[in-house]
Protein backbone atom coordinates (compact mmCIF):
# COMPACT_ATOMS: atom_id res chain seq x y z
CA UNK A 1 0.00 0.00 0.00
CA UNK A 2 2.80 2.06 0.88
CA UNK A 3 4.73 1.80 -2.38
CA UNK A 4 1.32 2.35 -4.34
CA UNK A 5 0.81 5.83 -2.82
CA UNK A 6 4.08 6.85 -3.50
CA UNK A 7 3.59 5.61 -7.07
CA UNK A 8 0.09 7.86 -7.07
CA UNK A 9 2.48 11.13 -5.87
CA UNK A 10 5.13 10.94 -8.37
CA UNK A 11 2.72 10.81 -11.41
CA UNK A 12 0.79 13.86 -10.82
CA UNK A 13 4.00 15.91 -9.60
CA UNK A 14 4.85 15.77 -13.41
CA UNK A 15 2.44 18.58 -14.34
CA UNK A 16 4.34 20.74 -11.98
CA UNK A 17 7.66 21.86 -10.71
CA UNK A 18 8.85 18.16 -9.69
CA UNK A 19 7.82 17.18 -13.06
CA UNK A 20 9.86 20.07 -15.05
CA UNK A 21 12.83 18.51 -12.77
CA UNK A 22 12.20 15.26 -13.79
CA UNK A 23 11.88 16.19 -17.10
CA UNK A 24 15.26 18.38 -17.54
CA UNK A 25 16.56 15.62 -15.81
CA UNK A 26 15.53 13.06 -18.13
CA UNK A 27 17.01 15.51 -21.00
CA UNK A 28 19.87 15.54 -18.92
CA UNK A 29 20.18 11.90 -19.11
CA UNK A 30 19.22 11.76 -22.62
CA UNK A 31 21.90 14.50 -23.62
CA UNK A 32 24.59 12.41 -22.20
CA UNK A 33 23.76 9.43 -23.68
CA UNK A 34 24.08 10.81 -26.45
CA UNK A 35 27.25 12.35 -25.11
CA UNK A 36 28.05 8.56 -24.46
CA UNK A 37 27.46 7.09 -27.54
CA UNK A 38 28.94 9.93 -29.37
CA UNK A 39 32.16 8.64 -26.94
CA UNK A 40 31.58 5.31 -28.01
CA UNK A 41 31.12 5.88 -31.48
CA UNK A 42 34.72 7.70 -31.27
CA UNK A 43 36.51 5.38 -29.33
CA UNK A 44 35.31 2.34 -31.29
CA UNK A 45 37.15 3.78 -34.36
CA UNK A 46 40.29 3.36 -33.20
CA UNK A 47 39.25 0.03 -31.61
CA UNK A 48 38.34 -0.82 -35.14
CA UNK A 49 41.26 0.97 -37.15
CA UNK A 50 43.81 -1.66 -34.63
CA UNK A 51 41.89 -4.69 -35.15
CA UNK A 52 42.24 -3.92 -38.91
CA UNK A 53 46.25 -3.03 -38.20
CA UNK A 54 46.49 -6.14 -36.41
CA UNK A 55 44.64 -8.67 -38.78
CA UNK A 56 46.77 -7.11 -41.92
CA UNK A 57 50.17 -7.98 -39.55
CA UNK A 58 48.69 -11.78 -38.77
CA UNK A 59 48.20 -11.78 -42.54
CA UNK A 60 51.73 -10.53 -43.54
CA UNK A 61 53.43 -12.59 -41.01
CA UNK A 62 51.50 -16.12 -42.60
CA UNK A 63 52.47 -14.86 -45.63
CA UNK A 64 56.29 -14.53 -45.47
CA UNK A 65 56.18 -17.87 -42.85
CA UNK A 66 54.53 -19.54 -45.82
CA UNK A 67 56.94 -18.12 -48.31
CA UNK A 68 60.28 -19.46 -46.00
CA UNK A 69 58.71 -23.01 -45.54
CA UNK A 70 58.48 -23.23 -49.35
CA UNK A 71 62.16 -21.91 -49.95
CA UNK A 72 63.26 -24.74 -46.82
CA UNK A 73 61.08 -27.21 -48.53
CA UNK A 74 62.81 -30.01 -50.64
CA UNK A 75 63.08 -29.30 -54.33
CA UNK A 76 61.05 -32.26 -56.13
CA UNK A 77 63.96 -34.45 -57.99
CA UNK A 78 63.28 -34.30 -61.93
CA UNK A 79 64.04 -38.00 -62.95
CA UNK A 80 67.73 -37.07 -64.45
CA UNK A 81 68.38 -35.12 -61.22
CA UNK A 82 71.67 -36.34 -59.02
CA UNK A 83 73.71 -35.62 -56.63
CA UNK A 84 77.92 -36.10 -56.25
CA UNK A 85 80.56 -37.05 -53.42
CA UNK A 86 83.46 -35.58 -55.16
CA UNK A 87 86.85 -38.03 -54.43
CA UNK A 88 89.36 -36.63 -52.14
CA UNK A 89 92.63 -37.88 -51.28
CA UNK A 90 92.03 -38.45 -47.62
CA UNK A 91 89.34 -41.00 -46.35
CA UNK A 92 86.34 -39.34 -46.70
CA UNK A 93 83.10 -39.62 -45.00
CA UNK A 94 80.02 -41.52 -46.87
CA UNK A 95 77.26 -40.31 -44.26
CA UNK A 96 75.90 -38.11 -47.66
CA UNK A 97 74.44 -41.57 -49.08
CA UNK A 98 72.36 -42.01 -45.81
CA UNK A 99 70.92 -38.21 -45.64
CA UNK A 100 70.38 -37.87 -49.32
CA UNK A 101 67.06 -40.18 -49.64
CA UNK A 102 63.92 -37.98 -49.41
CA UNK A 103 62.29 -41.44 -48.25
CA UNK A 104 63.86 -43.14 -44.90
CA UNK A 105 65.87 -45.78 -45.49
CA UNK A 106 64.98 -49.51 -44.67
CA UNK A 107 67.71 -51.18 -43.61
CA UNK A 108 65.71 -54.43 -44.51
CA UNK A 109 64.98 -53.29 -47.93
CA UNK A 110 68.10 -54.19 -49.55
CA UNK A 111 70.17 -57.34 -49.14
CA UNK A 112 72.76 -57.11 -52.02
CA UNK A 113 75.08 -54.88 -53.94
CA UNK A 114 75.27 -55.04 -57.47
CA UNK A 115 78.86 -53.71 -59.54
CA UNK A 116 79.06 -53.30 -62.81
CA UNK A 117 81.10 -51.37 -65.84
CA UNK A 118 79.16 -48.88 -68.33
CA UNK A 119 81.58 -50.94 -71.31
CA UNK A 120 82.27 -47.04 -72.61
CA UNK A 121 85.91 -44.96 -72.26
CA UNK A 122 83.26 -42.41 -70.91
CA UNK A 123 80.02 -41.32 -69.37
CA UNK A 124 78.41 -39.72 -66.21
CA UNK A 125 75.24 -40.24 -64.75
CA UNK A 126 73.02 -38.12 -67.65
CA UNK A 127 74.55 -39.97 -70.24
CA UNK A 128 73.80 -42.93 -68.97
CA UNK A 129 70.29 -41.98 -68.63
CA UNK A 130 67.79 -45.27 -69.71
CA UNK A 131 64.48 -44.65 -72.17
CA UNK A 132 62.35 -43.79 -69.18
CA UNK A 133 64.88 -40.72 -68.57
CA UNK A 134 66.10 -42.36 -65.43
CA UNK A 135 69.32 -43.76 -64.43
CA UNK A 136 69.33 -47.68 -63.99
CA UNK A 137 71.86 -48.16 -61.17
CA UNK A 138 71.50 -46.23 -57.76
CA UNK A 139 75.14 -45.02 -58.38
CA UNK A 140 78.23 -44.07 -60.57
CA UNK A 141 81.47 -43.57 -60.11
CA UNK A 142 83.31 -41.37 -62.87
CA UNK A 143 86.69 -41.89 -64.35
CA UNK A 144 87.14 -38.47 -65.34
CA UNK A 145 86.31 -38.45 -68.41
CA UNK A 146 82.77 -37.05 -68.32
CA UNK A 147 82.07 -37.29 -64.69
CA UNK A 148 85.20 -36.23 -62.33
CA UNK A 149 87.64 -39.57 -61.56
CA UNK A 150 86.21 -41.28 -58.48
CA UNK A 151 82.93 -38.74 -58.31
CA UNK A 152 80.24 -40.69 -56.79
CA UNK A 153 77.32 -39.59 -58.32
CA UNK A 154 73.83 -40.83 -56.38
CA UNK A 155 70.81 -41.38 -58.80
CA UNK A 156 67.39 -40.80 -58.03
CA UNK A 157 66.78 -44.30 -57.21
CA UNK A 158 68.61 -43.90 -54.68
CA UNK A 159 67.05 -40.44 -53.67
CA UNK A 160 63.83 -41.99 -53.95
CA UNK A 161 64.82 -45.92 -52.24
CA UNK A 162 63.90 -47.29 -55.64
CA UNK A 163 64.59 -50.90 -56.88
CA UNK A 164 67.34 -50.85 -59.53
CA UNK A 165 66.25 -50.71 -63.54
CA UNK A 166 67.12 -52.54 -66.36
CA UNK A 167 70.96 -53.12 -67.32
CA UNK A 168 72.13 -54.30 -71.17
CA UNK A 169 72.81 -57.79 -70.79
CA UNK A 170 71.44 -58.62 -67.31
CA UNK A 171 68.11 -61.10 -67.67
CA UNK A 172 66.91 -59.47 -64.66
CA UNK A 173 68.15 -57.61 -61.04
CA UNK A 174 66.70 -58.54 -57.74
CA UNK A 175 64.62 -55.49 -56.28
CA UNK A 176 66.65 -55.65 -53.05
CA UNK A 177 70.14 -54.69 -55.02
CA UNK A 178 71.58 -51.88 -54.78
CA UNK A 179 73.44 -51.27 -58.13
CA UNK A 180 76.44 -49.50 -59.04
CA UNK A 181 77.73 -48.65 -61.93
CA UNK A 182 81.47 -47.78 -62.66
CA UNK A 183 82.43 -45.44 -65.54
CA UNK A 184 84.94 -47.35 -68.57
CA UNK A 185 85.55 -50.04 -70.32
CA UNK A 186 87.59 -52.83 -68.09
CA UNK A 187 88.05 -55.44 -71.00
CA UNK A 188 90.63 -52.57 -72.37
CA UNK A 189 91.72 -51.35 -68.93
CA UNK A 190 91.71 -51.54 -65.32
CA UNK A 191 89.81 -49.06 -63.67
CA UNK A 192 91.76 -45.99 -61.99
CA UNK A 193 93.28 -46.40 -58.60
CA UNK A 194 91.20 -43.05 -57.61
CA UNK A 195 87.35 -45.39 -58.88
CA UNK A 196 88.68 -48.32 -57.00
CA UNK A 197 89.11 -46.72 -54.15
CA UNK A 198 86.00 -45.10 -54.14
CA UNK A 199 84.16 -48.14 -54.81
CA UNK A 200 85.62 -49.89 -51.83
CA UNK A 201 84.80 -46.89 -49.63
CA UNK A 202 81.05 -47.09 -51.00
CA UNK A 203 80.56 -50.96 -50.66
CA UNK A 204 81.80 -50.97 -47.09
CA UNK A 205 79.56 -48.05 -46.45
CA UNK A 206 76.32 -49.60 -47.35
CA UNK A 207 77.81 -52.90 -46.26
CA UNK A 208 78.33 -51.33 -42.43
CA UNK A 209 75.26 -49.71 -42.39
CA UNK A 210 72.68 -52.21 -44.23
CA UNK A 211 74.54 -55.45 -42.22
CA UNK A 212 75.22 -56.96 -46.27
CA UNK A 213 77.68 -59.28 -46.07
CA UNK A 214 80.43 -59.72 -48.59
CA UNK A 215 79.41 -62.92 -50.01
CA UNK A 216 76.54 -60.58 -51.87
CA UNK A 217 78.24 -58.14 -53.10
CA UNK A 218 77.89 -59.60 -57.10
CA UNK A 219 79.38 -58.73 -59.75
CA UNK A 220 80.26 -60.39 -63.44
CA UNK A 221 83.38 -60.80 -65.40
CA UNK A 222 81.67 -62.21 -68.45
CA UNK A 223 83.47 -60.61 -71.51
CA UNK A 224 81.39 -57.96 -73.60
CA UNK A 225 78.21 -57.18 -71.49
CA UNK A 226 77.48 -54.07 -69.62
CA UNK A 227 75.91 -56.68 -66.97
CA UNK A 228 79.84 -57.70 -65.84
CA UNK A 229 82.61 -55.43 -64.69
CA UNK A 230 85.31 -56.57 -67.48
CA UNK A 231 88.45 -58.96 -67.24
CA UNK A 232 90.43 -56.72 -66.16
CA UNK A 233 88.61 -55.83 -63.14
CA UNK A 234 90.95 -56.28 -60.23
CA UNK A 235 88.60 -58.59 -58.59
CA UNK A 236 90.51 -60.17 -55.85
CA UNK A 237 92.15 -57.21 -54.28
CA UNK A 238 88.64 -56.01 -54.43
CA UNK A 239 87.33 -58.80 -52.23
CA UNK A 240 90.16 -58.27 -49.96
CA UNK A 241 88.97 -54.54 -49.13
CA UNK A 242 85.47 -55.34 -48.33
CA UNK A 243 83.76 -56.43 -45.37
CA UNK A 244 83.73 -60.47 -45.10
Amino acid sequence: MEQRGKADIIGPATQGRTGKRAVNVSTRQRGSSKVLNYQSKKNAAPSARRRVVVLVSLVGVMTLTSALLMAIAPVPLPPQATSSLLAIDTPQSFDEVFESPSVPIEARRWNYIYIHHSAGTSGSAQSLLGNDSMLADHFVIGNGDGAADGEVQIGRRWHQQLAPGSVAGAESIVPSCISICLVGDFNQGRPTPTQQRQLVQLVTALQGRLHIAGDRVSFFTQAASTAGVGSYFPASDFRKQIMP
